[in-house]
């Protein structure tokens, strides 16, 4: 029995052993071949100056998706201004009555507008026939189209100079229509002043040549002292009185009942 488990024990121990080594040489060969390769050379960090540190910042990466593309500037719907009023509508060349009408519209033209005075209701439209392409229209009288307050604000005109001719005939126009009788006597006076234009006499027989023709004032009114009477107080007094009448009818109504009662009694 002795003799039969020593080799046995000394059999393992071999082989035990064999395995160690050749485990050893295997780490002997892995260091051998780590020493030989070159070392990898770092770069130093930079040294902050000013004792300020700069740490790494990530930049973000945009994954997925398409790049996407601006898209273009939307235009804005114009602004129209839609008369309404009747019979027209007046275009003028500023924002007041002291200017001058550029066209007369009818009911539902549609206009575009540029421009606004603010405080005032005036609008500045497009119109191609004006001087500058523009004109001004009373904003009462037109039916907005769009969001108007979209629409920039702009400087009227200055107002036109007026004319000191016309200013003085409106003037004396207004104080004749406002004094009681005044339009009547300028009327008058008008008929009875004198044409201003001079004539010429032409010689027996010739013509003057360009002579105008002259205006002859009519007879002035004269007023008589006394009315003449009216036409039905004439009448009246030709005519038989009603109470001739009536006093001849019961005339014969009492002379009717006597032929009556002598016609019973005889």
């Amino acid at each position: 029995m002795t003799d039969r488990r020593y080799p046995r024990h000394n059999l393992a121990a071999l082989v035990a052993a064999l395995v160690l080594t050749l485990g050893l040489l295997a780490v002997t060969a892995s260091a051998v071949s780590a020493a030989n390769e070159s070392p990898v050379r770092q770069e130093p960090s930079p040294t902050p100056t000013g004792g300020e540190i700069s740490l790494p910042t990530a930049t973000p990466t945009i994954r997925g998706g398409p790049t996407a593309t601006p898209s273009s500037t939307p235009t804005l719907t114009p602004v129209m201004a839609e008369t309404f009023g009747d019979p027209t509508t007046n275009l003028r060349t500023g924002p007041g009555l002291d200017f001058d009408i550029i066209a007369e519209l009818s009911p539902g033209e549609q206009l575009p507008i540029i421009g606004r005075w603010l405080g005032f209701d005036w609008y500045l439209v497009q119109w191609p026939e004006a001087p500058n392409g523009e004109a001004w229209i009373y904003a009462p009288l037109v039916i907005v189209r769009g969001d108007i307050t979209t629409v920039p604000a702009v400087d009227p005109p200055s107002a036109p100079t007026p004319n000191p001719t016309q200013v003085a005939i409106n003037e004396t126009a207004a104080v004749i229509e406002q004094t009681p009788g005044a339009v009547e006597t300028a009327t008058a006076v008008a008929l009875a002043a004198g044409s201003g234009v001079a004539t010429a006499t032409a010689p027996a027989g010739e013509a003057v040549p360009g002579v105008l023709p002259t205006f002859t004032p009519p007879p002035p009114f004269v007023q008589p002292d006394e009315l003449a009477p009216p036409v039905e107080t004439q009448r009246e007094q030709t005519a038989v009185p009603p109470a001739v009448i009536i006093v001849s009818m019961a005339a014969m109504g009492v002379l009717m009942l006597v032929l009556g009662v002598l016609r019973r009694q005889f």
